[in-house]
């Protein structure tokens, strides 16, 4: 009976198990952090602003606790065309971030509508056809607001 019951007490503390799990940094400062499908910090909109050019854009990745063997970051445009991918192969160290220079994010939106890119998690096992993260929008602000 002990055992039925350690089985579902086990069970239903672990119901997000198999969801997705996403971070994103500008360098070291958290802009977004979504767990299961809600935001548990930040905003999916990212505005990142010209002062921004010489930073990177980290994204740590899971689904079903695992960040995938061939990765991939990749901005589409508001007709869904995919603009830039950034392919990260499987790390052997503990870091399994997938860095991304703002200054070729920025680049991208020069000319396009405001909050017209979308950035996407690609893996070819589970997600061949991205999973959205967020969008991005160029700002002439100092500095990247949330």
């Amino acid at each position: 009976m002990m055992l039925i019951i350690s089985f579902i007490t086990l069970t239903s503390l672990s119901g997000n198990a198999g969801g997705i799990v996403f971070e994103i940094y500008l360098n070291n400062k958290l802009l977004l952090k979504q767990q299961y499908n809600k935001v548990v910090s930040g905003s999916p909109d990212l505005q990142l602003g010209e002062a921004n050019s010489n930073d990177n854009l980290r994204i740590y990745f899971t689904s079903c606790g695992q960040s995938g063997k061939t990765r991939s970051v990749g901005i589409r445009d508001e007709n869904n065309k995919l603009l830039k991918e950034w392919t990260f192969v499987n790390s052997n160290s503990s870091d399994l971030s997938m860095t991304i220079p703002v200054k070729e994010i920025l680049a991208l939106q020069k000319g396009k509508p405001a909050g017209s890119l979308k950035l996407y998690f690609f893996s070819p096992e589970q997600f061949p056809n991205g999973q959205i993260l967020a969008s991005v929008q160029a700002t002439k602000k100092a500095n990247v607001t949330i």
